[in-house]
């Protein structure tokens, strides 16, 4: 029988574990085919930025003077609220999830913030006001779950993923998987950080190779892996311009 501060100590893990899943994501439009969005997915007047008080210190946005030319679309800008210095953005700082389309991501959460992955800068915008904007806070786990069926697979990252029998570390070890020759196809059956999957091992990677299906295809397994890391995230990659 679980007593009282047993009961406690397996509710605040629990909590835990949830909110490690969504402390990283992506911050990605509505609608992911809005064109007005286009190239990097900022709403049109760009986002409010604070600082880790919640004091406005700025504006992240497309819409200065400078940012003139057919590569305008790819430029995005800090504009300074109290010097109204413009700063550019490089492009590495966001995460290409298409072929010529990027995003910004997020590595915390503190109430109705969020911090910004860019760089040894202390950038958080306002929850809300995002939504309030058409866009929305995805966590990697479900952002890898909505991209299933679309692409061709996912990849495991460097030094590989164990896929077990159960969404359990300590469950049957089926296979390390490592590098492009293993496709990975999400089910969409989550358990907490594990995620169920279809896997196809193959001599060759698809997008490269001159053998036929029949040829290439080593084997089709099924198991679990943890499609994210203990901080939510990402332990897939995947060609994001496609083969």
């Amino acid at each position: 029988m679980m007593t009282k501060f047993s009961i406690l100590i397996f509710i605040l893990i629990t909590n835990l574990t949830f909110c490690q899943v969504f402390k990283n994501g992506l911050i990605l439009p509505d609608k992911n085919k809005d064109e007005k969005n286009c190239c990097i997915y900022v709403p049109k007047n760009g986002f409010k930025i604070y600082d880790d008080k919640g004091k406005l210190i700025g504006t992240l946005t497309r819409n200065v003077k400078q940012n003139k030319g057919d590569q305008s679309a790819y430029r995005i800008y800090f504009v300074s609220t109290s010097s109204k210095k413009e700063e550019l953005i490089e492009i590495d700082n966001f995460k290409e999830i298409g072929y010529e389309v990027w995003a910004l991501t997020y590595n915390q959460i503190n109430g109705d913030f969020v911090k910004l992955d860019i760089l040894e800068k202390n950038y958080w915008i306002n929850i809300s006001e995002t939504q309030n904007a058409g866009f929305k806070l995805t966590n990697w786990q479900k952002f890898f779950s909505d991209m299933t069926g679309i692409l061709l697979g996912f990849y495991p990252n460097e030094p590989g993923l164990n896929l077990r029998n159960e969404p359990d570390a300590n469950s049957k070890l089926i296979r390390t998987l490592k590098g492009d020759v293993c496709q990975i196809s999400l089910t969409k059956e989550n358990k907490g950080l594990w995620s169920k999957v279809k896997v196809i091992v193959t001599k060759e990677n698809p997008c490269g190779t001159d053998l036929t299906e029949e040829e290439n295809i080593i084997e089709e397994i099924e198991g679990w892996i943890k499609i994210v890391d203990d901080e939510g995230k990402p332990n897939l990659w995947y060609y994001s311009r496609g083969c």
